[in-house]
């Protein structure tokens, strides 16, 4: 018979310039939930027409998505949330990812947060699982 996997879960804070892991540490038996890697996007764009930056932009994107990718496939679950548009982004990113297609992903409106709050935030959201 097989030892059926626990679930793995993380929220990220995602916004336009950085993303922040926040896992579940289960080393002592409890899901007590840490700040993990921090992720900053890289924006460099100068200079040339709206064009040219705005190519310039979704480029940065897609390489900041593609950072923070990687950071989130060991987990099943996961709440993705932040201000703005990005996590939507973001959502919209991993979606189009086959190895996102059974994972169940969740966002989130919030604003500005301390670690502290950003970690008790995703303990309150997996709290009942």
């Amino acid at each position: 018979m097989k030892d059926k996997k626990e679930k793995q879960y993380a929220g990220i804070w995602f916004d336009t310039t950085k993303a922040i892991l926040i896992t579940s540490d289960t080393a002592d038996g409890k899901h007590e939930f840490v700040i993990g890697q921090r992720v900053k996007a890289e924006h460099n764009h100068s200079g040339g027409n709206e064009h040219t930056i705005n190519n310039a932009k979704h480029s940065e994107n897609q390489k900041y998505f593609k950072s923070v990718t990687p950071l989130l496939l060991p987990f099943d679950e996961i709440l993705i949330f932040g201000p703005g548009e990005a996590q939507e982004q973001l959502l919209h990113y991993l979606k189009e990812d086959k190895q996102f297609q059974n994972k169940k992903i969740t966002l989130a409106s919030a604003a500005q947060m301390t670690d502290n709050q950003m970690v008790a935030k995703v303990q309150d959201f997996f709290a009942g699982h």
